[in-house]
C-alpha cells in the first residue's frame, strides 16, 4: 500500500509516519485501504481527521500493534503499514481464483442492470415537476475552512439548530455550516469526515467555514484548523 521502512513502533520518529491533521495522497491511500478492511466508514479523501484516527487506532487494537497506552496509538507509522499491506496482499490472492470464473457472468448481469437503470431514470425524469426540485446548494463544491466541537463539554447543551440532541448520539456525523452557504437540512461530504447533515450553525460559522462533530474533547482539539472539500449532496 504504502512504502514505508520496515520497522517497530519505537522506530516511528525516525521513519515516515501519519498523523492527525496531515493531508496528503498518501492518507487517502491509507482510508481506501482501512476501508476495504472495514475499519474505515464514510467516503474516503485526503486529510488525517477523526474518522482516520479511529480507524486506525482499531485496526492497531485488532492485530497487536499499539494501545491506547502506546506512545504511537493512532499514528500510521511503519508497523501498522506493513500490516495493512500484509492483509490485503493476502486476502487479493485468495479472491482472484473466484474473481476470475465470475467474471463473464458479472459483465451480462451489469449490462442488464444498467439498462434497467437507463429506463427508470428516464422515467423519473419525465414526471419530475417543481415539487422534486433540491436546494440551490445542491452538487456545489467548497474548499472550507474546518474546525471541529462536542457536545462532551461544560456549560454544552448538545442541541443543535435544527433540535437534534447530539448528547444522545455521540458519534453523529452532523456539521455546522453558515445557512446562507448550505441549507440546513442538507446531506454534505466532507473530505476525511464522510457524509454529514448540515444541522447546526455557530456565531463563528460564517461564509465558508464549517464545523465538523465529533465524540469527544480531545478528538476536539487534536483536528485544529484544516481545509477541507465538502460538497453539497441534496
Amino acid at each position: 500500500m504504502l512504502s514505508a521502512p520496515n520497522a517497530a513502533d519505537a522506530s516511528f520518529t525516525e521513519s515516515y509516519q501519519m498523523m492527525s491533521g496531515d493531508v496528503s495522497d498518501d492518507v487517502n491511500e491509507l482510508q481506501v485501504t482501512l476501508k476495504e478492511l472495514g475499519y474505515f466508514n464514510g467516503s474516503t479523501g485526503h486529510t488525517f481527521g477523526p474518522r482516520t484516527l479511529s480507524a486506525v487506532q482499531d485496526f492497531q487494537l485488532d492485530n497487536g500493534i499499539s494501545s491506547p497506552a502506546g506512545n504511537f496509538y493512532g499514528v500510521a507509522g511503519p508497523a501498522t503499514q506493513e500490516a495493512l499491506d500484509n492483509i490485503v496482499a493476502s486476502e487479493s490472492t485468495g479472491s482472484s481464483d473466484g474473481n476470475n470464473e465470475t467474471a463473464e457472468e458479472g459483465t451480462e448481469e451489469e449490462a442488464a442492470t444498467e439498462e434497467q437503470g437507463t429506463e427508470e431514470q428516464s422515467g423519473a425524469e419525465e414526471g419530475t415537476g417543481s415539487e422534486g426540485s433540491t436546494s440551490e446548494a445542491e452538487g456545489d463544491s467548497f474548499t472550507m475552512e474546518a474546525t471541529a466541537y462536542t457536545a462532551d463539554c461544560d456549560g454544552c447543551s448538545g442541541v443543535t439548530a435544527t433540535g437534534k440532541d447530539l448528547n444522545n448520539d455521540r458519534n453523529a456525523n452532523v456539521v455546522a455550516v453558515d445557512p446562507n452557504v448550505i441549507p440546513l437540512g442538507s446531506t454534505v461530504h466532507v473530505e476525511g469526515y464522510g457524509e454529514a447533515v448540515a444541522a447546526d450553525t455557530g456565531g463563528a460559522i460564517n461564509g465558508e467555514k464549517i464545523d465538523l462533530h465529533v465524540p469527544t474533547q480531545d478528538e476536539a482539539m487534536n483536528f485544529g484548523r484544516q481545509d477541507v472539500e465538502v460538497t453539497v449532496l441534496d
